[in-house]
């Protein structure tokens, strides 16, 4: 998140940067933070993660794959369950589904 960012300005702007598509994010479906997960970088800097997972709509834009994307494509939800994928992503896409209108603090 860049100083002066909203959220969701920073979730559109990660998605462009990230895929070439434009976005406007529709909802915030949760907010994800675990004490037991925690990341550690090859410099020694440990972060535990915070993330907020939003849903959006594409406005416009090109598929592009660049240094952090080598690949581009939509899943259905029987699909996605035969991907592998770490757990706490297969959470944020199962609350995904629910169309659970209240916002998830896990």
């Amino acid at each position: 998140m860049d100083s002066g960012e909203s959220a969701a300005e920073t979730c559109a702007r990660e998605v462009l940067e990230e895929t070439g598509l434009q976005v406007k994010v529709t909802r915030l479906i949760g907010i994800y933070t675990n004490p037991h997960f925690i990341i550690e970088y090859a410099d020694g800097n440990r972060w535990q993660i915070v993330a907020f997972h939003f849903e959006a709509e594409v406005i416009g834009g090109e598929p592009t794959l660049n240094e952090e994307t080598e690949a581009l494509a939509y899943f259905s939800p029987s699909e996605i369950e035969q991907l592998d994928l770490m757990e706490h992503h297969r959470e944020r896409i199962k609350d995904t589904f629910t169309q659970q209108q209240q916002t998830f603090i896990r």
